[in-house]
């Protein structure tokens, strides 16, 4: 059910947005709604989840932070690529991308970009992971 590409309003994709900080999440989703995407911003990985199982909605990417209470984004992307293989992932996070890299803490997934970023930085990324 994924599909990139404008919609009637002229938004270039829908992303998943996961961050247990209400201020963070709020921040992004503006960033991002303002470069052209649809947000469904979720507070928890099991708020994610559930979105993700609804299926109204084509979702292109899912944008979460690595470290969150309850479950992490490396535990949510694991559990949403089994119901929704191939989706696109790019994780966030306050730590030192080397150190989150090297660790192995996402294992086999490797887009990650560091906070804070600005609205430049995570749409151009949004959009890189996107293209075709």
């Amino acid at each position: 059910m994924e599909s990139v590409g404008k919609d009637k309003d002229g938004r270039t994709g829908t992303i998943l947005l996961v961050e247990d900080s209400d201020v963070v999440r709020n921040v992004i989703a503006r960033m991002l709604e303002e470069g052209g995407f649809t947000v469904l911003p979720a507070s928890s990985g099991v708020e994610a989840l559930a979105l993700a199982r609804r299926g109204d909605t084509a979702i292109d990417l899912l944008l979460t932070d690595i470290v969150m209470p309850e479950m992490s984004g490396v535990e949510l992307v694991d559990r949403i690529e089994k119901e929704r293989p191939g989706m696109r992932i790019l994780f966030m996070t306050g730590y030192a991308d080397e150190v989150v890299v090297n660790e192995g803490i996402l294992g086999k997934h490797r887009e990650c970009i560091g906070k804070p970023f600005t609205q430049e930085q995570i749409t151009k990324r949004v959009r890189e992971i996107l293209s075709p």
